[in-house]
């Protein structure tokens, strides 16, 4: 009897986590490597990286980045379009999205706000400002690699 009870509780665990994991939001990765966006999150915080973090230092220090792949799903063209290139309020490196253009990579760099972006194309830098952060909103909605709490 108790083998029952305790066969029937673990079958019911089983069956309930299962069930409440949300799998409608599975990543799909595009088969077209040019639609497709290497995104490295820099994993340092203030304990282990007490200073700054510019271009250098998220290049140098690897091993605090994650990685994802995602589809460009056309973000990289809403970026371009804004008309705001303030760079003041751009803070620590936190996000670079390595984007294929042909045989060159163009990199997208973000802060932790997801709303002001860096273009680098060779040694020029363009800036964005995204004051509504829509883009971001969407990135956080959609990737639970973006949210804060990751």
């Amino acid at each position: 009897m108790k083998n029952k009870i305790l066969n029937s509780l673990i079958i019911t665990c089983y069956c309930l986590s299962f069930y409440s994991c949300d799998t409608g939001k599975n990543i799909s990765l595009s088969k077209d490597k040019n639609n497709e966006v290497l995104v490295i999150k820099f994993m340092g915080s203030i304990r282990t990286q007490p200073y700054s973090v510019d271009e250098k230092i998220f290049w140098s220090y690897q091993d605090e980045h994650a990685k994802l792949s995602i589809s460009s799903s056309g973000f990289i063209n809403d970026i371009k379009t804004i008309n705001d290139t303030t760079s003041t309020y751009f803070e620590d490196y936190n996000y670079a999205f390595l984007v294929k253009k042909g045989s060159k990579i163009d990199t997208l760099y973000s802060d932790n706000t997801l709303k002001t972006w860096i273009l680098k194309k060779g040694k020029k830098k363009i800036y964005f400002y995204d004051k509504d952060g829509k883009t971001a909103e969407n990135l956080r909605h959609t990737y639970s690699f973006f949210k804060d709490c990751w």
